[in-house]
């Protein structure tokens, strides 16, 4: 299983960092894609790469993370970008959910520059959109989405939504949050299908159930295969090889 999105890098997994990756292999996790959220925990994520296999990285600066003094630090980013294990650019966006965020303009900026790094370098983008799918796509379709597509991680929309970013070519990120009782995304799948979507588990955030409230980990992948795979009507296998290929295309592994 691929985890397409994971912050293993983050202080909740100093205690115990290389026991919960070899939880994660135990449990059949193959590879785990590991998100920057700016410029100083991308580099952490390089590192971190470097000195374990299961890892790749994505590149960014996420949108709760942003303001308009820390724009210097995209070209940072720009310079990681073209290091050899970085797959993707990201995590980027828009956060409208947070007021205490920067305003929506600035945001704004830092993902067109995040849109223009990927084109440069041939690399997918990984894009966060909490409160603000429609506005995402609306950028994206201004600024021309790059060859490589991207996935709209933790996907967050509706049908109509998951139908033009697909469109775009971009994935359906899957993750914890399909197996709460009141998730719209299995629905959402039975629509769509899953020839388009990919798995992850945002670790250490959005723990399926029952680890709901709790610290997630990429070994946690499992249960969302198997619950999601069960909520659609298809196999857990079924759902592993299809989602693992999309990951396998969008992050050329």
């Amino acid at each position: 299983m691929i985890d397409s999105h994971a912050h293993i890098g983050r202080p909740e997994f100093d205690a115990d960092r290389d026991a919960m990756l070899a939880r994660a292999q135990e449990a059949g996790v193959t590879r785990i894609v590991e998100a920057g959220t700016d410029a100083a925990s991308s580099r952490v994520a390089i590192e971190l790469a470097r000195r374990n296999p299961l890892v790749r990285v994505a590149v960014g600066f996420h949108p709760c993370d942003v303001t308009a003094e820390r724009m210097h630090e995209m070209d940072e980013i720009e310079a990681l970008a073209a290091e050899p294990e970085v797959v993707a650019i990201g995590e980027t966006g828009l956060d409208l959910h947070w007021p205490e965020n920067a305003p929506i303009e600035v945001q704004e900026e830092f993902l067109r520059r995040h849109v223009a790094i990927a084109k440069k370098v041939g690399k997918p983008l990984v894009l966060h959109h909490r409160a603000a799918g429609e506005r995402v796509a609306d950028l994206l379709e201004r600024e021309g989405p790059p060859d490589a597509g991207g996935s709209f991680h933790c996907f967050a929309g509706d049908v109509p939504l998951a139908r033009r970013v697909i469109a775009m070519g971009m994935k359906i990120g899957v993750g914890g949050s399909a197996t709460f009782k009141k998730s719209p995304l299995p629905g959402i799948l039975r629509e769509i299908g899953i020839d388009h979507v990919v798995l992850e588990t945002d670790a250490p955030y959005l723990a399926p159930v029952p680890h709901r409230g709790q610290r997630n980990e990429p070994a946690y992948l499992t249960l969302v295969r198997d619950q999601v795979a069960a909520a659609i009507g298809t196999s857990p296998a079924q759902l592993e090889a299809s989602t693992d290929a999309a990951s396998r295309a969008l992050f050329r592994f």
